[in-house]
C-alpha cells in the first residue's frame, strides 16, 4: 500500500489543476506587479518579490522534468527560508500566542515553518534542484 501511495503522490498534479493553478499565479503575479507602488517606497520591492514568487509557481506548472524540479526547488528554499526567518523574528520579539488567527507569534511561525516549511525542504532535499537523476 505504501508503494501505491508513494507513486501516486510522486506523479503529481493534474494537467486540469497545474492548468488552474498556473493560470490564476500568473494572474496573481500580473495583478502584484501591476498595483505596486513606484520603486521610489520600501515597500514596492514586496509587491515585486510576490510577483516573482507567483510566477515562478506559474513556471513550474508549465513546464516539465529537470526544469520543473529546478523551479520547484527555488520555490521550496524560498518559503523554507522564509519560515526560518519568520520563526527566529518571532522567537526574539514576537508573543507566544496570538490574540487572533492573523496576528504573528511564536506559534503561527511555528505552525508555517512545520507544516509549510519543512516540507518546502523536503521537497528541495528530493528533486536535488533537477540535478541528479532520479532512480
Amino acid at each position: 500500500m505504501y508503494e501505491h501511495a508513494n507513486a501516486t503522490i510522486n506523479r503529481g498534479l493534474s494537467r486540469g489543476a497545474r492548468l488552474t493553478l498556473g493560470v490564476t499565479t500568473a494572474l496573481c503575479g500580473a495583478a502584484m506587479f501591476l498595483v505596486a507602488p513606484p520603486m521610489t517606497e520600501p515597500r514596492a520591492m514586496w509587491f515585486h518579490a510576490f510577483s516573482v514568487f507567483c510566477f515562478l509557481i506559474t513556471a513550474a506548472c508549465f513546464t516539465s522534468g529537470r526544469i520543473r524540479q529546478f523551479i520547484g526547488s527555488v520555490i521550496g528554499c524560498a518559503i523554507f527560508l522564509l519560515g526560518v526567518a519568520y520563526l527566529v523574528e518571532q522567537l526574539l520579539g514576537g508573543p507566544l500566542l496570538s490574540e487572533s488567527r492573523g496576528s504573528s507569534s511564536v506559534a503561527s511561525a511555528a505552525k508555517y515553518f512545520l507544516f509549510i516549511g519543512l516540507p518546502g525542504a523536503a521537497y528541495t532535499y528530493k528533486a536535488r534542484f533537477g540535478l541528479r537523476k532520479t532512480p
